[in-house]
């Protein structure tokens, strides 16, 4: 129950405007891989990927998260559950690289970092139990990924599996413009 509250309360604090799987820029809706579902976007700006499918399986796999991401159209974003399994979710938000706001008031430290091509930000949250890296795609657009640890005794691990998920991720980003 506490990771579901978690999940949901720091992912809303982070869907202010944000895209879906099968992000589009003509706002059509176009089928997840993997039998998930997706969302549109109307969007001229948003750059065109699937934040779905992005993440590296052979990262989330050693989480124990083995199954395609359920997409949320309520918080318009994408999360891998396992029962007794820290949680992860992404999804692309309008705010610029350092602005996440934070609606949950968790007041996570911000460390600058660069993942491959992209400028980055480190997100640790202990109060809230997670960690995440934003990582920058326009001046304006941010693909954001959390990893929500199911209690204090998974937390230190959060932020090891966030940049690693970041660092598989970043190849399949479009490039910062």
């Amino acid at each position: 129950m506490r990771r579901a509250v978690l999940l949901t309360v720091v992912t809303a604090g982070v869907a202010l405007v944000a895209t879906g799987c099968g992000v589009s820029a003509a706002g059509s809706a176009s089928p997840a891989t993997g039998g998930g579902t997706t969302a549109t976007s109307t969007s001229a700006a948003a750059p065109k990927f699937d934040p779905c499918a992005v993440l590296p399986q052979d990262v989330l796999s050693s989480m124990g998260l083995t199954d395609q991401p359920k997409f949320d159209r309520q918080l318009s974003q994408c999360e891998w559950t396992a029962n007794g399994k820290d949680g992860v979710s992404t999804e692309v938000d309008s705010y610029a690289l350092g602005q996440r706001p934070d609606a949950d008031n968790t007041h996570p430290t911000s460390t600058p970092l660069t993942i491959g091509s992209h400028k980055a930000v480190l997100l640790a949250s202990p109060l809230g139990g997670w960690c995440g890296v934003d990582i920058g795609l326009t001046a304006t657009t941010t693909f954001s990924l959390a990893v929500i640890a199911i209690d204090s005794k998974t937390y230190p691990a959060a932020c090891d599996h966030a940049k690693a998920l970041a660092t598989g991720a970043e190849p399949k980003l479009p490039a910062s413009s």
